[in-house]
């Protein structure tokens, strides 16, 4: 393949290759730059043009190139990357609404929720907003459509509903690929400090060949450059773990406690088998202190198969104190349902973390909302967490994996006693709303694409069936005050259901395969992801309370 292509001066090439294959660069028949073989395992390759030319990229194996964009770092911001298609044929390139259009071409991919251009996507990671702009980085395996080593995507939006996508923001510490290891950049938060400096804490997981035990984890401190497209002056901040912590050590959210006077940090862990978060010190953020827990799961969530906390995050919100964990392995005895997530509030007084109650709040009954993070801005907490269905893997052929959820704004209940969840205000005022069906129940016709139902009323008694040639796509039902979903995949081995009561409103978005619920007033909520039906052509509705069915897309 030979493809000739004019770039602009300061112009950056970025890809993942792997497999038997060269690749050059030449500028008026002479190479300046090139690849004389690629290895066997996937490696990462840039190339920085300095010269406005036209230049010609010359391969003889096409499919070696994993996963290619290109950009220009003046523009990024604005634009976001060309993404770089290789075949035989040459480079298909595609940037902006282009690179819109294509991933909306294909009928399996949700249209509503954020998905990665191609190849793993998991945990959101750095939440923060700039300016006018808001940066969601996200667990990125750069070289194929399932888990492996760990890098940072990027992408950035005004809305929180259409998002730019931008140069890989992060890399693990070496190449793992090449060790045959897993680990990388995991999970972290983006902190600003008191003098307006962005930084962002993360874990790395040394390399590892066990996805159970006998891995390393250690934390670190990462800056922006100035254009916010990669990181820079990476250093090491915390290394030792506390007496009976073992390899489960990460995830660290980190904030500047004015109480103390000082950095304070939790990571989610492991202590003597229990699942626990750890508080961490610091006078200025490089050197930390282990403090305490500041919290101790009961030991029914080891028992019942609990591994560890991840992605603890810990916010004031209002005048109370919010811990939001998930419990990595644990299967609830009662349900079968698998690594549920869980919030508590309380007080947070010298160090101590107090709950209001003991009793665990379960956020969303659903299971494939996990790994959630939040961030404040503007006085909103605003969250978003990775969809994955922990039963059911994706289709083969798939060219990803992973969605974010919705956009949710988090706010405390009227008796302050639970965390509440509700679709951030971008998600009405940026995708449009056309109306279906109007106060009534009955059998409609659904159109292609996502749809939104409201439910308004009594809702004991109401059930929503959505079919596709006749077959079950998804049902919600509420009896006895218990609200439940059943997707098209399920064997009834698993129950998703939540206590309800007399809530007496319920919204549920469906986006081909997605289905996100918020009811009585956003205390509870369920998130589904299927794989089969995901495009349903009717729905049935069932209930007292008064319905409404809306279209939803993008503007």
């Amino acid at each position: 393949m030979k493809q000739n292509l004019f770039l602009p001066s300061g112009y950056r090439l970025e890809f993942w290759a792997a497999g038997d294959g060269f690749l050059r660069i030449n500028i008026d028949g002479k190479t300046v730059w090139q690849i004389p073989s690629f290895a066997i395992h996937p490696e990462f390759f840039k190339y920085h043009h300095r010269e406005a030319c036209e230049v010609t990229i010359v391969t003889n194996a096409p499919d070696a190139v994993l996963w290619a964009y290109g950009y220009q770092p003046q523009t990024v911001n604005e634009t976001g990357i060309t993404v770089f298609e290789f075949s035989d044929r040459g480079i298909l390139q595609r940037t902006g609404a282009e690179i819109e259009n294509w991933l909306r071409s294909d009928p399996d991919r949700p249209a509503l929720h954020f998905s990665p251009i191609r190849h793993w996507m998991n945990d959101p990671v750095g939440l923060c907003k700039i300016g006018d702009t808001w940066h969601m980085f996200y667990q990125f395996h750069p070289s194929g459509s399932g888990w492996g080593p760990m890098h940072w995507g990027h992408a950035t939006s005004r809305d929180l509903v259409n998002w730019l996508h931008m140069p890989v923001f992060l890399h693990p510490e070496q190449n793992l690929w090449r060790l045959g290891a897993t680990g990388g950049a995991f999970s972290g938060n983006a902190f600003r400090d008191r003098d307006g400096s962005l930084m962002f804490f993360y874990t790395e997981r040394l390399p590892a060949y066990d996805l159970f035990k006998g891995y390393r984890e250690i934390q670190k401190l990462a800056r922006p450059d100035r254009r916010m497209i990669k990181a820079e002056g990476i250093v090491t901040v915390l290394e030792q773990r506390p007496d009976g912590v073992e390899h489960d050590f990460r995830d660290p959210k980190v904030w500047w406690d004015d109480a103390a006077n000082a950095y304070r940090m939790v990571l989610g862990a492991s202590m003597e088998g229990d699942p626990a978060v750890l508080l961490f010190g610091s006078g200025d953020g490089l050197e930390w202190q282990y403090l305490r827990p500041l919290y101790r799961a009961p030991v029914n969530f080891r028992q019942e198969g609990a591994r560890a906390v991840e992605c603890p995050d810990f916010f004031r919100l209002e005048d109370k104190w919010v811990l939001v964990m998930g419990f990595v392995g644990h299967v609830e005895p009662r349900t079968r349902r698998h690594n549920l997530l869980y919030a508590l509030i309380g007080e947070f007084v010298d160090d101590c973390f107090v709950p209001d109650t003991p009793e665990l709040q379960l956020l969303d009954f659903g299971t494939d909302y996990y790994a959630m993070q939040s961030v404040e801005s503007d006085g909103r907490q605003i969250a978003f967490a990775w969809l994955f269905n922990w039963e059911y893997r994706k289709p083969e052929g798939s060219s990803y994996s992973g969605e974010m959820s919705l956009p949710r704004v988090l706010s405390l209940s009227e008796d302050r006693k639970r965390l509440r969840m509700l679709p951030a205000m971008e998600v009405d005022e940026h995708l449009v709303a056309d109306l279906i069906v109007e106060d009534k129940s009955g059998t409609f016709s659904l159109p292609k694409g996502p749809i939104e139902i409201r439910l308004s009323g009594a809702l004991e008694g109401s059930k929503l069936v959505a079919t596709q040639g006749g077959e079950l796509a998804f049902e919600v039902s509420v009896a006895d005050g218990i609200l439940s979903i059943r997707l098209a995949q399920d064997d009834g081995s698993i129950q998703y259901v939540a206590e309800l009561g007399c809530g007496k409103d319920l919204r549920l978005f469906h986006d081909r395969g997605i289905v996100e619920i918020f009811a009585d007033g956003g205390s509870v909520c369920g998130t589904r992801r299927g794989y089969a039906n995901i495009e349903p052509d009717h729905l049935d509705i069932s209930s007292s309370a008064s319905a409404q069915v809306l279209e939803r897309y993008s503007k």
